[in-house]
């Protein structure tokens, strides 16, 4: 089957899309490091970096060598983000206006004008709020769908080791099985230390682990810190504040990984490597991540978790069989 991922970051999402894949799917984003790192763990695919907003339909379908069975999707989602303070606007200000929320009608365009099998759009779950699922319905029907479904997947109940609420816009109604998740230590627990210790008790060598350096009156607010407690905040308005740099409870499943937040080893006075990161995303160790290490750390959270991608794929595959 043609599989065309949009919006494709560094490839979590085509992750468990690949067994479907006979080696035909173009992926687009604009993000060069992540479409670097896309490259590295997708050989495969034909790649463009490109503003999809000024892109033609007819040349995707050249690109892709016909027409697309299955499109999957991760539109920027920044401005509907609780922590942004433009998430208070409607809706329709927002997905209507000159941001980057308007890249949904685009992915909504593009999916009407080859009608896949199937389609699936992953965004945050506050996207429906002040309008948006009116708004996404309506668009919908517009280019030939007259029903749509809003999966809202909680990623941690299918086994997940962090939190991660999503909604999954689709033609298809998906029910993933349910798995218990791994606490943080169960996950990265055998990852070699990355404290002073480490230099006489070298372990195993892995992608993306190592140490963030950091100044020191940043390593000083980060030994001060317990479980459960921020060693930095940022203000998203005049009134409220959210915690950053949280260190995690070992024992416990690990806070939503996002892009542009860190967190702060349960034991070790350090932050997470990227792999920790990637670990608690659930991806596996053999997916490797390029680009500077701020934008491998984005990489990871403003992906879908590859164990998420497997269950959605699944569901895909049910659906068209």
């Amino acid at each position: 089957m043609k599989i065309l991922d949009l919006f494709c970051g560094a490839g979590g999402f085509f992750h468990g899309f690949s067994a479907l894949s006979d080696d035909t799917h173009l992926a687009i984003d604009i993000d060069k490091p992540a479409i670097e790192t896309y490259r590295l763990n997708h050989p495969n695919a034909t790649i463009l970096q490109t503003d999809i907003n000024s892109l033609h339909s007819l040349q995707i379908e050249e690109e892709l060598g016909g027409t697309p069975d299955i499109i999957i999707a991760s539109p920027p989602c920044e401005e509907f983000s609780k922590a942004n303070p433009e998430s208070r606007r409607s809706a329709a200000d927002r997905i209507y206006g000159e941001g980057t929320a308007k890249l949904l009608l685009d992915t909504i365009r593009i999916i009407g004008d080859f009608a896949p099998k199937a389609f699936v759009i992953e965004n945050v779950a506050a996207l429906l709020l002040s309008g948006g699922k009116e708004i996404i319905k309506r668009e919908f029907e517009r280019v030939g769908f007259d029903s749509v479904e809003f999966n809202l997947i909680r990623a941690h109940q299918h086994g997940n080791p962090s939190k991660r609420l999503r909604v999954f816009i689709s033609n298809i109604r998906m029910k993933p099985p349910r798995k218990y998740p791994p606490t943080v230590m169960e996950t990265i627990g055998d990852l070699p230390s990355l404290d002073i210790n480490a230099i006489f008790n070298p372990g195993e060598m892995f992608p993306n682990h190592e140490i963030y350096h950091l100044a020191d009156d940043k390593m000083k607010s980060v030994r001060k810190t317990r479980w459960g407690q921020g060693a930095k905040h940022y203000r998203v308005s005049k009134k409220r504040s959210l915690p950053n740099w949280v260190r995690l409870f070992p024992d416990r499943l690990a806070t939503s990984i996002n892009g542009l937040s860190r967190y702060v080893h349960p034991y070790e006075h350090r932050l997470l490597s990227v792999r920790e990161h990637a670990r608690l995303m659930s991806y596996p160790d053999s997916f490797v991540f390029v680009g500077s290490k701020d934008s491998q750390y984005n990489q990871v959270g403003e992906s879908v978790p590859p164990l998420v991608s497997n269950l959605i794929a699944q569901e895909v595959r049910a659906h068209i069989e």
